[in-house]
């Protein structure tokens, strides 16, 4: 089979250009027909999947612009950490002989709804990692109302809420002292920053869930930020309700078959050293 395949790479990677060209020829000499565009000015795209040449930021803007339209991604590591990004330079050409071999294997994840107000217009927003609900300053302590199916469950005062996914567990949720999450289970992580009360801590909930945040911050006029992936933020109005929900389609990432999540970890996190 021959694919359509698009490669979205960030250019403020060393060589990431190069790279991309490189791999576009080597797939055209296969057969496939190619798209390649630089992350800043990514369009929407049905393809049979893409390569994302980056770090992880690179990987969570391609998963917001390409999984509503359920394809595919494979995260190319040009960058430090690379959670997301788990397949090195070296293993790229591995990686398609073994597509165009047995077919692109899927692992399916979840991915965060966001619902809120904003200048008086519904926003609707899809995040790969976490939503952050938090004053428009960082360290200015709020209050914050916790709904779960409309349900009211508590009040914290605390610097914000992080909401995350599973693949997002291992990112501000883990520095803010969340779990560590399998990243197939069908759940979402309530993590608090920096709770005045000891016993408010993270907290698992099932995807079929609908958590509601409303921020109240008596500084900064009462502004709020609702930040998506960190990527996307918005000042909203004091007392915004906020809405977490699955996201109605899964994130489709293309299967490393030569590394497993523990590897992953161990490697990222200096487990063994």
């Amino acid at each position: 089979m021959k694919y359509h395949i698009g490669i979205i790479y960030n250019k403020s990677k060393s060589n990431a250009k190069k790279l991309a060209f490189e791999i576009s020829s080597w797939l055209k000499q296969n057969g496939c027909k190619v798209f390649v565009s630089e992350s800043i000015s990514i369009q929407p795209k049905k393809l049979d999947f893409v390569l994302s040449l980056g770090g992880d930021g690179t990987m969570l803007k391609v998963i917001r612009i390409f999984s509503p339209l359920a394809v595919p991604i494979k995260g190319i590591n040009l960058g430090s950490l690379g959670f997301l990004t788990d397949t090195d330079t070296n293993e790229i050409y591995d990686l398609l002989n073994n597509i165009f071999k047995v077919g692109i294997k899927v692992e399916k994840r979840v991915l965060l709804s966001v619902e809120f107000k904003y200048k008086n217009k519904k926003i609707k927003k899809v995040a790969a990692n976490d939503c952050v609900v938090r004053s428009l300053y960082g360290g200015k302590l709020i209050s914050l109302d916790l709904e779960i199916d409309k349900n009211f469950t508590a009040e914290y005062k605390c610097d914000g809420m992080i909401v995350s996914t599973p693949t997002g567990s291992t990112a501000y949720s883990l520095a803010a002292f969340g779990p560590i999450v399998y990243p197939n289970l069908p759940v979402f992580i309530l993590t608090p920053i920096s709770s005045h009360t000891l016993t408010q801590r993270s907290m698992l909930l099932s995807d079929k869930n609908s958590i509601f945040c409303t921020a109240k911050n008596k500084y900064n006029r009462g502004k709020v930020i609702v930040s998506i992936d960190g990527q996307e933020n918005f000042t909203v109005d004091n007392a915004t309700k906020v809405k977490f929900s699955l996201y109605k389609k899964p994130l489709k990432l293309i299967k490393n078959c030569s590394k497993s999540y523990f590897e992953t970890l161990k490697t990222k996190l200096h487990w063994s050293v």
